[in-house]
């Protein structure tokens, strides 16, 4: 092996030696990095966790720094940290800002919190030691939390009350037993739903409604095969009746209605297609789910509530 060979190795072994101390305190400083970087709570001499440790926090830490915080930031800031739009407010989310995902314990944010941003309009703040660990907890909780939104447990609660669920029912507003009935068709309608609060509150507020329509509006859906059956159309499908000039009336599904073409599809035979022209033909749509509607506008939250506290009820 020659001189000049050698020397490039041992060069090569010196570099390799002087990087792994400068990576280990890389990782120990780091985000999540080696023991130092451990999933304790913030302020307790430990590094924040990762956005999606899943650790939790002082929670006590957490609601003194939320204070701390909307006295001292949240007039610009807003008091959730997410900034936003508006006269004297700052248009940053501290939420995502890399000095804030970097901080370790407060670091960062305290030695910023020294100076300010002149230039921005933030002036400099005077705050203890703990101050700042507080708010730091604070800020990686409300990180964590947003990141962690998608492992939130859904709760199955049913707040509504029941009698007045039934009031809504049978009442001026709701009208919903001049179609329902307690004893008929609603009886039993939790229980097949597995009492799922959200989706007896859906049924409400929709009345069961997958679609049930064609491909209505601009473009619409493609149109089906003429030689193929149609397909049973379900009760709460919408129904579209078109008047011809010379009075013949056909009655279908509507594939495909715009200012220039009718499209429907009758119960039985080939699909129908008019050409508009002016005012004819005439086209009047049936919607069977029209009520549901027309109380999208009326209800109130309690309204739902209390309705489904009252359908669950109807064993």
């Amino acid at each position: 092996m020659n001189n000049q060979l050698k020397v490039a190795l041992a060069a090569g072994v010196c570099l390799l030696c002087a990087a792994f101390p400068a990576a280990a305190q890389r990782g120990a400083s780091g985000r999540g990095g080696g023991a130092a970087g451990g999933r304790g709570v913030v302020g307790q001499g430990n590094t924040p966790p990762s956005p999606t440790s899943g650790t939790s926090f002082d929670a006590a830490q957490v609601a003194r720094g939320e204070k701390t915080f909307g006295e001292k930031c949240g007039s610009c800031h807003r008091p959730n940290a997410r900034g936003g739009t508006g006269k004297g407010i700052a248009t940053i989310d501290l939420l995502r800002s890399p000095m804030v995902l970097d901080d370790i314990g407060g670091r960062e944010i305290g030695e910023f919190l020294k100076y300010g941003r002149a230039e921005k309009g933030m002036p400099k703040f005077d705050v203890t030691p703990e101050e700042n660990a507080d708010m730091a907890a604070f800020l990686h909780r409300q990180i964590t939390a947003a990141s962690e939104r998608g492992t939130y447990q859904r709760l199955n609660v049913l707040s509504g009350n029941a009698k007045a669920g039934e009031a809504f029912f049978n009442g001026s507003v709701g009208k919903c037993s001049t179609c329902h009935s307690a004893t008929g068709d609603m009886k039993g309608l939790a229980a097949k739903n597995n009492n799922d609060a959200s989706t007896i509150q859906g049924l409400i507020v929709g009345g069961g409604n997958a679609g049930g329509r064609g491909g209505r509006g601009r473009g619409g859906a493609a149109a089906p095969d003429p030689a193929a059956a149609p397909a049973a159309p379900s009760k709460t499908a919408v129904t579209a009746t078109v008047t011809t000039k010379s009075g013949e009336t056909f009655t279908g599904l509507p594939v495909q209605i715009t200012d220039f073409v009718v499209v429907i599809q009758p119960p039985t035979g080939p699909i129908k297609s008019f050409i508009r022209q002016g005012d004819w033909p005439k086209v009047v749509e049936h919607n069977p789910l029209q009520a549901h509607v027309d109380l999208l506008g009326k209800y109130t939250d309690d309204d739902i509530h209390n309705l489904a506290a009252y359908l669950v009820s109807l064993k």
